[in-house]
């Protein structure tokens, strides 16, 4: 297929299009997996019309018609794996949405002993509007820590004072929820999603996570779903959604 100025970039439509992350989609151009007309195409802003043509990824062809977009809200369990599979057989969060035939992916991650609110989705525009840091969508999580937490931990987090990876993360909103005989629940709101950064910088205090929930992320809580339930978003909620994506565009 001759590249056409007026069509969309490869990359752009294989997230739309298929379950595959817009991650592992560079990684399936990048890599030489995705053919235009039997060709393979290597370059990921390569613009394509695939009405007029044939995609493949793998040997498998791409759909023309994409399938509607799809939009889950899962109270992701502790224990099960953020992940489309899984080579020690664990479950993941797709074995708890079977009944949805379209192919989805989870926007983001929680680690295998964090549980609470995870969207899926096959929308892979709006995955990757919303977990860009430039977007900054705040992510709200419980968090059960050991013992007390010092005044010098609450001016250091919202001051924006802490350094991960050599970097350091923006303010966290963060307040004492319930303090216990031996433990304290908190409300923590971050607005970058690094990996386990919730975890990672408690021990950067030395301050053990007991246990973690995400129950916010951007709009949406996971708010009469019990762990392993899931629902699809409202109407209001997708809009909600795509409001940031617009607010990106514009």
């Amino acid at each position: 297929m001759r590249q056409n100025k007026q069509g969309i970039p490869l990359l752009k439509w294989i997230t739309q299009n298929t379950h595959l992350s817009r991650r592992k989609a560079f990684q399936a151009i990048v890599t030489g997996q995705v053919k235009v007309d039997g060709e393979a195409v290597s370059d990921t802003g390569f613009t394509v019309t695939p009405a007029l043509g044939r995609i493949t990824i793998k040997g498998k062809a791409v759909r023309k018609t994409p399938p509607p977009p799809v939009y889950i809200l899962l109270h992701k369990p502790k224990g099960v794996v953020t992940s489309t599979s899984d080579p020690e057989g664990r479950t993941t969060v797709l074995d708890l949405v079977k009944k949805i035939r379209t192919p989805v992916f989870p926007v983001g991650r929680l680690d295998i002993m964090t549980q609470g609110l995870l969207l899926l989705t096959n929308d892979g525009s709006l995955a990757n509007t919303l977990m860009h840091p430039r977007f900054s969508v705040p992510r709200t999580y419980h968090v059960k820590v050991k013992g007390k937490v010092s005044p010098e931990v609450f001016a250091t987090l919202r001051g924006g004072a802490l350094k991960l990876d050599r970097k350091p993360i923006r303010p966290v909103d963060i307040e004492v929820l319930k303090s216990l005989k031996k433990n304290t629940w908190l409300k923590v709101t971050i607005r970058e999603g690094r990996t386990r950064e919730v975890r990672r910088m408690f021990a950067r205090f030395d301050v053990p996570v007991l246990n973690l929930i995400r129950v916010g992320f951007g709009p949406l809580t996971f708010k009469g779903l019990q762990p392993g339930q899931w629902r699809l978003l409202t109407e209001r909620e997708i809009r909600q959604l795509k409001q940031i994506e617009k607010t990106g565009e514009s």
